[in-house]
């Protein structure tokens, strides 16, 4: 046979192969569908948004809403980015952006109900109890406080030139629901970033002042503060029970999972967690009956390299159970790391440092079920419904994965050239409808079959993934 044959010959084998590659991957996009049963809308309006939800996953409803809008209020020269997880309740969706709004926008159409401007960013997730929405602003920066500075919480950082997070005006926020008229508002030594809990009227906050607070919802008032050992930046506070945890630390220095009961007012622990130096302070734990679960950032012997440490602790002593370093890297600089979910005996969690990375653990014996490389850094949580995973990556992508397995189902990239990163808002999915912000400023709405219909981007993913797969590498 002449040369020239034999390189036809293999050509037309070549193409043949990637054909019927193309088609097996639109077979399986044809096959990937989670179909809801369901059709009728019954908005979320319980008490249960992620700063009370002890697994984190923030997921209500078992109706159909089905629409695709997104919501924006870029403002010239301002710093718009929605690091707000939404909250949706009654119809109506309330978030923050870090242009010191706090937004109300009617969860089907997309419109704006109203928006109430504050002292500073709001990176929290609303927190909404009986017609009031409670959230609470600051910022990542650092500040000294010095003995006797006045606070309307009439409690002082602790130590003369304590480090502080949170420069600027720092508040705690309530606003009516239905107007978005503030109805109080405290001033706070440090910002007041993570998201609250409550419980019997009262709030409870965490801060970068070092303070753990009770607060009357009702009023504003506070009932009673506890001096903490570091500051907490954006760990939100998980309350099991009568036991909140977060977690807290200073700067570059030892990071802290703390417990407090929220009843006797006394921390339980305070545990030292080995290794990591940061991030720790930005992650929001979840619990199941047992273990806390929450992730930190350490220091590698490799200079300029970091690695992500998931621990479990035992939530009666703050004992570690077990942990898992997940990845080594490139310090992220902003948001460390990613929040996890529990759902049954699984913990899901992805990973902010080095090559994008979704996982899944068993929570009692610290096996790993699975691991799936997508395409950037995860530095958000996930939320979990009908046996399937979204989360969003920071490569502007969004994800279903296949719970049992970690099965790519579908995978849609938003705002091509835009930079509409996915970095530090969770999702959050009520009936059916996925909400979730951005970095660009935009506030995305669409419904979860909206990821399984994109066949063009399930294809690509999956010629990355085999690309990677084979060679070694991603292009």
């Amino acid at each position: 046979m002449r040369k020239s044959n034999i390189l036809k010959f293999v050509v037309t084998i070549v193409v043949l192969l990637i054909l019927l590659f193309v088609i097996y991957l639109i077979n399986i996009s044809n096959s990937r569908y989670y179909p809801s049963t369901e059709t009728i809308v019954s908005f979320n309006n319980s008490l249960h948004q992620q700063g009370m939800s002890s697994s984190r996953n923030d997921t209500y409803g078992n109706g159909v809403i089905n629409k695709n809008f997104s919501f924006s209020d870029l403002v010239k020269g301002a710093h718009n980015q929605i690091i707000s997880t939404p909250t949706v309740v009654n119809g109506v969706i309330y978030f923050g952006d870090n242009n010191f709004n706090l937004y109300a926008v009617n969860a089907v159409t997309g419109k704006l109900i109203w928006k109430t401007k504050t002292n500073n960013e709001i990176m929290n997730q609303p927190l909404v109890v009986n017609g009031m929405v409670y959230f609470g602003t600051g910022n990542n920066l650092y500040k000294t406080s010095t003995k006797g500075s006045k606070s309307l919480t009439s409690v002082n950082a602790t130590g003369k030139n304590s480090v502080v997070r949170g420069s600027g005006s720092n508040g705690i926020y309530a606003l009516s629901a239905k107007t978005g008229k503030i109805v109080w508002m405290r001033t706070t030594v440090g910002e007041d970033m993570p998201s609250f809990a409550y419980k019997h009227g009262n709030l409870y906050v965490a801060n970068g002042g070092k303070h753990f607070y009770s607060i009357n919802a009702k009023t504003g008032s506070i009932n009673w503060v506890d001096n903490l050992k570091g500051y907490v930046s954006m760990s939100s506070i998980n309350l099991n029970g009568n036991i909140a945890y977060f977690g807290e630390g200073l700067p570059n220095q030892t990071q802290y999972v703390a417990a407090i009961n929220v009843v006797t007012k006394k921390i339980l622990w305070q545990r030292p967690m080995p290794q990591s130096f940061g991030g720790l302070t930005d992650c929001s734990p979840s619990s199941n009956s047992r273990y806390v679960i929450i992730s930190g950032e350490a220091l590698s012997s490799t200079p300029n390299k970091f690695y992500e440490v998931l621990y479990v602790l035992y939530k009666k002593t703050g004992a570690i159970a077990w942990d898992h370093i997940l990845g080594f890297g490139s310090n992220p600089m902003a948001m460390e790391t990613a929040n996890s979910i529990i759902v049954g005996k699984s913990i899901y969690v992805g990973n902010p440092i080095g090559k994008g990375r979704f996982y899944s653990f068993n929570i009692n014996t610290g096996k790993m079920n699975w691991m799936t490389k997508v395409y950037g850094d995860v530095k958000d949580g996930a939320v979990y419904s009908n046996g399937v995973l979204y989360f969003g990556d920071e490569f502007e992508n969004f994800y279903a994965l296949n719970a049992k397995n970690g099965d790519v189902l579908g995978v849609h990239r938003f705002g091509v050239g835009k930079t509409a990163q996915f970095s530090g808002a969770n999702p959050a999915l009520v009936d059916n409808e996925i909400y979730i912000g951005s970095s660009d400023g935009t506030l995305y709405a669409f419904p979860d079959t909206y990821i399984y219909n994109d066949t063009i981007s399930f294809v690509k993913y999956y010629v990355w993934s085999l690309f990677d797969k084979i060679f070694g590498f991603r292009i």
